[in-house]
């Protein structure tokens, strides 16, 4: 394997790397803007250069053998190289090339998308793809170059960069309250009703300073997506609990209220940046995180 990169193309490398993490001929054409045979050549070239099997074919699946998952931890590292070589051959010029994120839903629409132009306006060569998605993805299997997650993190051995903490809030919409009640005491909450996360559950516990149990509230509605919570909250059909970032424009709008501030017992969500890359291996990955950085999420 350690001459790999001296037998090989690249591009047949790059090609077999793309059918796994896509899970197949089809997706991997469909993604490249190149036909699924195209791709079979380059994997039957691989495999007949180093004389092994890569991949078991099916009409509906492929399966990596033993031989090619060898081959491909090799090939991700010259992929690499690769990259690192061609980042340090443009030194001079304005950072360029592709650049796959992988974000939660309002992560994106709160924080990313109303700053993008800014971004794009001081790195016009930078090719942006902004994946969403509110489950949790590993970086490889979403194609991604930087994944933002929110919450702790389990896997201390990424590679990762703080980029923020956003407390917590719980808010109704002002019409909702004007029905309902406007509660004055915390033990009012109990006649409202909570519009519901489907996942993660503990977003829906409501535990406020000072008391021993969580307080329960009515369910009206459940979601499975955050974006459509804050929809349905704005439209009068509960409470609910938002990290800041996702409502701080409801709330200086009137859009939204917060209910008992600084009385909710939740610790502040912390937002952070991951990446499989060394930053100084790839500058426009390192650019995109100092921005990050500079727009002080939370």
């Amino acid at each position: 394997m350690q001459k790999l990169h001296k037998l090989l193309r690249m591009g047949d490398l790059a090609a077999f790397v793309g059918i796994v993490d896509d899970g197949g001929f089809a997706e991997a054409a469909r993604r490249r803007g190149m036909s699924a045979s195209t791709l079979s050549r380059s994997v039957t070239r691989l495999e007949e250069q180093l004389k092994v099997t890569l991949l078991r074919r099916t009409t509906r699946s492929i399966e990596i053998t033993s031989e090619g998952a060898a081959v491909l931890a090799e090939a991700r590292e010259i992929l690499n190289r690769s990259e690192t070589l061609k980042e340090i051959a443009t030194s001079g010029q304005a950072p360029a090339g592709p650049l796959r994120v992988n974000a939660p839903v309002p992560f994106v629409l709160h924080v990313l998308a109303p700053r993008l132009a800014e971004f794009h306006a001081n790195y016009p060569a930078i090719q942006l793809s902004i994946d969403m998605t509110d489950t949790l993805v590993d970086l490889i299997g979403s194609h991604a170059d930087v994944a933002i997650r929110l919450g702790r993190l389990q896997d201390s051995e990424m590679l990762h960069r703080p980029i923020g903490r956003t407390a917590w809030k719980l808010v109704a919409a002002p019409d909702y309250l004007d029905r309902k009640g406007w509660p004055e005491a915390l033990a009012d909450l109990a006649r409202l009703e909570q519009v519901r996360f489907a996942a993660p559950d503990h977003i829906n516990t409501l535990r406020f300073i000072g008391m021993a149990d969580p307080l329960e509230i009515p369910a009206s509605v459940t979601a499975n997506n955050g974006e459509a919570v804050r929809q349905l909250v704005l439209r009068g059909l509960g409470v609910a609990r938002f990290s800041d970032f996702m409502i701080a424009d409801d709330i200086r709008a009137g859009r939204l209220v917060e209910l008992f501030s600084g009385q909710l017992d939740a610790e502040p969500l912390e937002i952070s940046a991951l990446y499989l890359t060394r930053v100084s291996g790839l500058r426009r990955l390192g650019v995109f995180l100092d921005w990050l950085d500079a727009i002080q999420v939370g």
